[in-house]
C-alpha cells in the first residue's frame, strides 16, 4: 500500500511539474504586445477599418432610402414549427 501512495504522489507532482513548465512561455507571451500596436502617427489600424465600414454601410443605407424597410413581423402566435425540416438546405445544389 505504501508504494501504491509513494507512486501516485510522485506521478502528481510530476504532472503538476509538467503542466508548469508549459505554461511559462504562455506566460511570457501574453505579456507582450501585437506586432500591430503601436504603428505610429497615421497608421491604418483597426478603428479605421471599422469607422470605414460603418460610413458604407450608412451611405448604402442612405441611398436606398425609406422604401428599404424591413418586412412586419406577425404579431400573432406562429402556426407552423420554426425547428421542423424543411427539406431545403443552402449548401444542396
Amino acid at each position: 500500500m505504501f508504494w501504491i501512495q509513494l507512486s501516485t504522489f510522485v506521478l502528481f507532482n510530476l504532472l503538476i511539474l509538467a503542466m508548469l513548465t508549459t505554461q511559462i512561455p504562455a506566460r511570457a507571451i501574453a505579456f507582450t504586445t501585437g506586432q500591430h500596436a503601436g504603428g505610429g502617427e497615421g497608421a491604418y489600424t483597426v478603428w479605421h477599418l471599422i469607422a470605414d465600414i460603418e460610413a458604407e454601410t450608412r451611405k448604402a443605407a442612405d441611398e436606398h432610402g425609406p422604401e428599404h424597410e424591413h418586412p412586419r413581423i406577425p404579431p400573432e402566435f406562429p402556426t407552423t414549427d420554426p425547428d421542423e425540416p424543411t427539406g431545403r438546405h443552402h449548401l444542396r445544389p
